[in-house]
């Protein structure tokens, strides 16, 4: 990499970490921006972005098989070590006609579960043996971040074989009480299929399977949770009701019954994520909770899944919470303002009474 070069992504990458930014990108004639606190700075005392500088990032940070999925895609998603100090998460793709580059920081250390902000309840969802884990929410609300920190919370107080399967990887772990196998979709197995029929071919105990649209692999992941070990899936999806329609969805209607009984055996929790500005800067978590109870078993078999809304409204004393709930919480304690709330409430009209409640 040519100095200027890297001097100029060393500065930005530095930028980046002392405000906290989520995210970097990149774009061809436009200042670099952060995310920051959900909102886009721009860095108007860089230099403008330029074709050239964009290219030379790519030449530089893909080797040439990377370089050729770019080239037939027009898009690719890589991690990448920046000597000691950082480790990135690199969306290449293009727009205009021009190449662009979003950037995500990812930590050196997973986070502790308990630091993250969650409910209670799902402490104790780690020293389950069997069954499924769903961690749901858009991109960026954090959802991989809890991933880990649940399989790091394992690896630190049991002996377990666990196998992450991502595309690509982001968080690094090291082996403590666990064994951990860490799969790059693409670089280590061709498919999450493939990764997880190994899996429940081997001497897995547990398995960890990222954000993919890849058909198949939700069928999979529940037949490895009922063959009595533990699976966690994470999915792009925004409710729990949502994530349940989904989950289903990947089944034919031939299917979609046993499907539904599998899953009321099966499930553990559900979790959807959102990622709200903090008063004060930075960001809170607000987290819709889903604990499987009889009840809650009862209306997925049956298939009776907009119900559950009522449930998760009424079933605090099981550790269940709604959006809005949780929403409401932080703004009662101050740590929320309720204009930003409202912009992630699934009920934006009656919000404010639960927020005042």
């Amino acid at each position: 990499m040519e100095a200027s070069l890297e001097l100029f992504i060393n500065k930005i990458l530095t930028t980046a970490a002392k405000r906290q930014a989520s995210n970097i990108h990149l774009t061809v004639n436009s200042y670099p921006a952060l995310r920051v606190n959900d909102e886009l700075l721009e860095l108007t005392d860089e230099q403008i972005v330029t074709d050239s500088l964009v290219k030379n990032m790519a030449n530089d940070w893909l080797d040439d098989s990377q370089k050729k999925i770019l080239e037939e895609k027009k898009e690719i998603i890589v991690t990448k070590e920046m000597g000691k100090k950082f480790r990135l998460k690199m969306n290449f793709f293009y727009q205009k006609g021009f190449l662009s580059i979003a950037l995500r920081l990812i930590p050196g250390r997973v986070p502790p579960l308990i630091n993250l902000g969650l409910p209670k309840a799902v402490y104790g969802l780690t020293d389950k043996k069997a069954g499924l884990i769903i961690v749901a929410g858009p991109y960026g609300s954090g959802r991989t971040t809890t991933v880990a920190s649940m399989v790091e919370e394992i690896n630190k107080s049991r002996k377990e074989n666990i196998v992450v399967v991502e595309d690509p990887i982001e968080y690094l772990f090291v082996n403590q009480n666990s064994l951990i196998e860490q799969r790059q979709v693409g670089r280590d197995t061709n498919s999450f299929s493939d990764a997880i029929d190994n899996a429940e071919e081997s001497d897995v105990d547990i398995i960890a399977i990222g954000v993919t649209e890849e058909k198949g692999v939700v069928e999979k992941v529940l037949e490895f949770a009922n063959s009595g070990r533990l699976a966690i899936l994470a999915m792009e999806t925004t409710s729990v009701v949502q994530t349940i329609q989904e989950f289903l969805d990947n089944f034919s209607s031939d299917r979609r019954d046993r499907a539904q009984v599998l899953l009321a055996e099966n499930l553990l929790a559900i979790i959807v994520q959102r990622l709200v500005p903090r008063v004060g800067g930075g960001l809170v978590l607000a987290a819709e909770v889903l604990i499987s109870t009889e009840a809650v078993s009862s209306l997925i078999t049956e298939g009776r899944i907009k119900q559950l809304t009522t449930i998760l409204q009424t079933s605090r004393a099981e550790g269940m919470i709604s959006l809005d709930q949780s929403l409401a919480e932080l703004v009662r304690s101050g740590e929320v303002m309720i204009n930003h709330a409202i912009e992630y409430a699934a009920d934006p009209q009656s919000f404010r009474a639960i927020a005042k409640d």
